[in-house]
């Protein structure tokens, strides 16, 4: 970046540029910090106490990425930053901070500081964006990648296993095939900041041996981009052997900082195990006690109380709620993320993150589980919680008068479980029982028998100070090892598993799981992604095949799922009596599951779902408990229950809402059946016979096409709206209004297959059902993309687009966007050449005259009449049954890989040692157009062409070269090449090469290019 002496960023400048992002100056520690980091080069561990701002590492990393861009000098700062949590979060202010940043970054003027700084990352990225911010979420197609570009500047905020299991080469709830990008993007070129790394020690060490593999990569550009790992922790030391920066005496004195590390939070402790037989309720009445002393001696309307489990979170919500003294919210972290983003959008959250007015009229009084010890920005007044390990209390104490502004910011800790020989405490165990133990050797515990509003409220003030200053006393002489969870066993990466992890096509068998090296040995495995929809019907006797068909129809989105432990999900789904401990956090310990049933003995009968099985890439029938495994996506029916407008229930009281009609899309399909939408709108039998009624009319009218279909489905929506204006308070009625509207804009309609254009929605009738179809909108205009659930990389034509494209042009597109990405990221200019010819050849496969076939819908005439091979088909990617009747047709099997004939030609195109390749990496040039589609790591299919041909493949230099289909798929040079090439560019280089040319193509493919 080539910039005059005035527009260059000094490293003094940071403080200013936060003040002009913030409104705020850094603090002492953010600004030694910053320094360390640019004298040095190395990025130490944070343990900065909770409310000092920890999170202004975010501000750090963009502020040294731009400066060291604008400064022209070799890059060391890393292009993402994952900023991960070991907690299921409702409210993750971290990217809600990023997206401030950004917007300051989008908006800002060039004569500031903040407009040098986003033009910096505008130039380094080579796009039109300074800064992106994601949250992390799975998915299993293109509609779920994170970033279009491996160059773009990010802040990528996530969990411990959505990053870990990326890391690792196995994304939960992600298709085999994209996971060599996502752990390209994961682990080159990042900086992880792991927050409260205390207890995530397991990620912590895995991420830290994995940055040490990379970094024996025989290329030295790839082994200087490994992963570099910071662990951010208020509460302890990750490791002796780990640089750390902390405050300083400049801190203390500091005007504001002081004041929040002298904040006069008092602790007192209540007893209520004696008087507790049900755990949850007993806690549930005794913060109700607590909350009445408490509400008459409150500075600010704003209580917290948090449970360790959502069934106590759950009980003291229904305990609550019903009073009119004071408004209640729940927050717990287990909820589909579309409940999650309405939930912020209500009137009590959005005043509670804005800020709670001191003259509000009622408090406020917000109900939480662990999910509000991190990623939130809030400060109770008072607070009540469930005793806890210590560093769970500390966490959750720097939620109470986080500025430090109040006389009294009282605490108010309450047991309701005692370790014992026949029981434990749920989530915490031993520690919890140690923590009270230890707590009460310094203030003498009240009980819930013999207490009265007086008693406790002339305890508040002499309560134990428990703040960042006093807290380090009181610790001397204690071995704080008892009073926190025990660490896990944390298995080492050896690099016989680490190979065996980078061959994710075929992935070997057996395979090594990672929820190990993500929570420890003796931790529970991942969970379940869970989802609901409403037209999964007659549970007795369910028609799988049905159902299955349902779901290839509307495939899932991430927003319509919730994670949930798969013990869990077991118990739910055979109505078992055990007790619900789930909580917010990832790791915990692994319990003890029922002992199963013996020869004699009938397993235990189960409510029956579907579940994704990607190893064949469909939704199969699951009976019995054992069908429930860790890290699949399962299905159930809308009327199990389990799931309400808060999130995860774990009963099945009520019918949980069908919401897989609401991705964040504007093309998505939308299903017009009565059972979903009386559900969304919370309506009764009346409702759903009105609707089905008139969707069958509206059927029927579309089948005889006597009447033109834009007229018949205006009609419809129209008709629809009304009947659903009967139930205008339903806990989804506006999302149905807002999409039946938008629909209602589309003037023209049509049942044709093919029929769908820019101008013109599809109606897709469903020939046994006279009650049903489904509206899908027109397609975006020309240049924008269109992400639909289910386009990815899976069938024979995973890239059927809108309109076709020919080959030669795409083919030239690819290369093109492919050396503006590889150039962006600064590779070597032998190694752009080698991108840039694999992004001319990686679809010359596609020449084959059958493929051709398939790509003309089946039709051999139109095929045999085309000017030049195409590259796209023109079909709808959103259309599974065309695009399979195409392939039929054409008689291209399901397994045969254009990559591989491709890989074919370049090799055949290689021995002839053309001039156009010359300084190419040969091995890296044949790997990079076999692997295009996520195969040949380090097999492709072993499927031949069961009718072989001569196919004669043009290549980047336009030389013509002859292969037979018949050698598809026995590249038995491939493993070889595949172990050279991760010894050479390291495993995550040579997956970050890889994701270079994949993401280009897949740009190019959505935008029609």
């Amino acid at each position: 970046m080539s910039l005059s002496t005035e527009e260059l960023l000094q490293i003094e400048e940071f403080a200013t540029f936060v003040e002009e992002v913030r409104g705020r100056r850094p603090f002492p520690w953010q600004i030694a910090y910053l320094h360390h980091v640019a004298e040095t080069g190395i990025w130490p561990d944070l343990g900065i106490p909770t409310g000092l701002g920890k999170t202004s590492i975010i501000e750090i990393w963009v502020f040294l990425l731009a400066w060291q861009h604008a400064s022209g000098v070799h890059r060391t700062v890393p292009l993402r930053l994952f900023f991960a949590v070991d907690r299921r979060l409702v409210v993750d202010q971290t990217h809600e901070s990023s997206r401030t940043l950004q917007q300051a970054l989008d908006t800002s003027h060039a004569s500031t500081i903040t407009g040098r700084v986003a033009d910096a990352l505008r130039d380094l990225a080579g796009s039109t964006s300074p800064l992106e911010c994601v949250r992390m979420r799975g998915g299993v197609d293109w509609a779920s990648r994170w970033l279009r570009s491996p160059a773009q500047p990010a802040v990528i905020t996530s969990t411990v296993d959505q990053f870990g299991s990326r890391l690792l080469f196995r994304g939960y709830h992600t298709s085999p095939r994209m996971r060599p990008i996502d752990a390209a993007l994961c682990g080159m070129d990042a900086l992880l900041a792991l927050d409260e790394a205390h207890i995530a020690l397991p990620l912590l060490a895995t991420a830290t041996d994995c940055a040490a593999y990379q970094a024996t990569a025989t290329h030295p550009e790839f082994a200087a981009r490994a992963l570099k790992v910071v662990s951010l922790s208020a509460t302890a030391s990750s490791g002796h052997d780990r640089p750390r920066h902390s405050i300083t005496d400049a801190d203390r004195a500091h005007p504001v900082a002081g004041r929040r590390l002298n904040a006069p939070r008092r602790l007192t402790l209540l007893d209520a195990s004696s008087s507790a037989k049900n755990k949850a309720e007993g806690f549930a009445q005794a913060a109700e006690q607590a909350l009445e002393t408490l509400l008459t001696v409150v500075e600010r309307p704003i209580l917290g109380v948090v449970a360790n489990t959502l069934r106590a979170a759950r009980a003291t919500h229904r305990l609550l709620s019903p009073r009119e003294d004071i408004d209640v919210v729940l927050l717990t972290g287990r909820s589909r993320a579309l409940d999650r983003e309405r939930l912020l959008l209500s009137r009590l959250l959005t005043e509670l993150l804005t800020g709670v007015a001191a003259d509000r009229t009622k408090p406020l009084v917000v109900i939480a589980t662990q999910t509000v010890e991190v990623g939130i920005d809030i400060s109770f007044a008072s607070l009540i919680t469930e005793n806890a390990s210590l560093a769970a209390l500390v966490q959750r104490l720097g939620r109470l008068d986080r500025t430090g502004d109040l006389s009294l910011a009282p605490a108010v800790v309450i047991r309701v479980s005692t370790a014992t020989d026949q029981s434990s405490i749920p989530v915490y165990g031993d520690a919890a029982e140690h923590t009270w133990n230890w707590l009460a050797d310094r203030a003498t515990p009240l009980t819930t028998t013999e207490l009265d509003p007086a008693t406790l409220a002339a305890a508040l003030p002499e309560g134990l100070l428990v703040n960042p200053l006093t807290l380090p006393g009181l610790l001397d002489d204690t071995d704080t090892t008892l009073l926190n969870v025990t660490p896990p066993r944390i298995p080492v990466v050896h690099r016989t598993l680490l190979d065996s992890w980078t061959r994710t096509s075929p992935t070997p068998v057996p395979d090594q799981a990672p929820a190990p090296f993500l929570h420890g040995l003796d931790t529970t495995p991942e969970d379940v992604q869970v989802l609901w929809r409403a037209d999964l019907q007659d549970a007795e006797n369910p028609d799988f095949d049905h159902w299955a068909a349902r779901m290839q129809q509307v495939p899932p989105h991430p927003a319509e799922t919730v994670a949930i432990p798969s013990a869990q999900l077991r118990r739910f789904l055979t109505r078992s009596l055990d007790t619900d401990d789930t909580s917010d956090l990832e790791s915990t310990p692994n319990t003890q599951e029922p002992i199963p049933a013996g020869k004699k003995q009938k397993p235990p009968s189960m409510s029956p779902a579907l579940s994704y099985d990607q190893t064949v890439g469909a939704w199969m029938p699951i009976t019995d408990p054992s069908g429930i495994r860790p890290g699949s996506t399962v299905v159930l029916p809308s009327h199990y229950g389990g799931h309400d407008t808060y999130g995860w229930t774990g009963t099945r009281t009520l019918p949980a809402c069908d919401l897989g009609d609401y991705p964040p899309t504007a093309t998505t399909p939308t299903r017009i059946h009565a059972p979903v939408l009386t559900l969304l709108a919370d309506g009764n039998e009346d409702l759903t016979a009105a609707l089905t009624k008139t969707i069958t009319r509206a059927v029927d009218l579309l089948r005889t096409a006597e009447h033109e279909e834009a007229t018949v489905v205006h009609n419809l929506l129209d008709t629809l709206q009304g009947h659903l204006n009967q139930n205008p308070d339903g806990p989804y009625t506006d999302l149905v209004h807002n999409r039946l509207g938008h629909l209602r804009t589309v003037k023209q309609w049509t049942v044709e297959p093919t029929g769908r254009t820019e101008h013109r929605g599809r109606v897709i009738l469903d020939p046994d059902e006279p009650d049903r179809l489904l509206l899908i909108p027109p397609h975006p205009p020309q240049g924008q993309r269109e992400q639909g659930a289910g386009v990815g990389d899976e069938s024979a034509d995973s890239s059927s687009l809108t309109r076709p494209v020919p080959l030669s042009q795409h083919s030239q597109a690819v290369a093109d966007r492919t050396a503006t990405y590889a150039t962006a990221l600064a590779l070597p200019t032998t190694l752009i050449d080698t991108l840039r010819t694999a992004g001319h050849a990686h679809d010359c496969g596609k020449s084959h005259n059958r493929f051709q076939c398939m790509l003309c819908a089946g039709d051999q005439l139109l095929a045999e009449s085309l000017d030049e091979p195409l590259a796209k088909s023109g079909m709808d990617p959103a259309d599974h049954t065309a695009r399979r009747r195409a392939a039929k047709l054409a008689r291209w099997e399901p397994e045969m890989r254009h990559e591989a004939l491709s890989a074919l030609a370049v090799t055949a195109w290689l021995a002839t040692a053309p001039d156009h390749a010359r300084g190419d990496d040969d091995e890296l040039l044949t790997h990079l157009v076999a692997a295009h589609h996520g195969h040949a790591r380090p097999l492709l299919p072993p499927v031949p062409d069961p009718f072989p041909q001569t196919v004669t493949c043009t290549m980047p230099d336009q030389q013509q070269v002859t292969v037979k289909s018949a050698d598809m798929g026995t590249d038995w040079s491939g493993p070889d090449r595949f172990h050279a090439l991760n010894r050479r560019y390291g495993p995550w280089g040579l997956a970050l090469l890889e994701a270079t040319l994949r993401l280009a193509d897949m740009a190019c493919s959505e935008e029609g290019t």
